[in-house]
C-alpha cells in the first residue's frame, strides 16, 4: 500500500479514543474498563511514555460495539 493510500484509509477508519469514546457515550474510567477487558481492542497503541498511551480504533468496531452496548442496556431493562 503506497503511503498518500495508507493516509487516506487511517482518515476514513481509525479513530482516537476521544472520538471512540463519544460514540460509545462512555465516561473515561468506563471505558477504559471496556478496553481493560477487551471489550474494544485499539488497532493501534503507542506508547509515549510510562503513562501515556496512545489508542486508534477501528471506527466500525467502536459502532459495533455501541450497537452491542445498547443491546445490553435494553436487555437489563427488560
Amino acid at each position: 500500500m503506497k503511503r498518500d493510500e495508507f493516509i487516506k484509509y487511517a482518515k476514513e477508519h481509525l479513530i482516537s479514543t476521544h472520538e471512540a469514546r463519544k460514540i460509545t457515550d462512555q465516561s473515561i474510567k468506563a471505558f477504559q474498563q471496556s478496553v481493560k477487558n477487551e471489550k474494544l481492542i485499539p488497532a493501534l497503541e503507542i506508547k509515549e511514555s510510562d503513562k501515556r498511551v496512545i489508542r486508534l480504533f477501528f471506527r466500525d468496531e467502536v459502532e459495533a460495539y455501541k450497537d452491542h452496548m445498547n443491546d445490553w442496556q435494553a436487555a437489563r431493562k427488560k
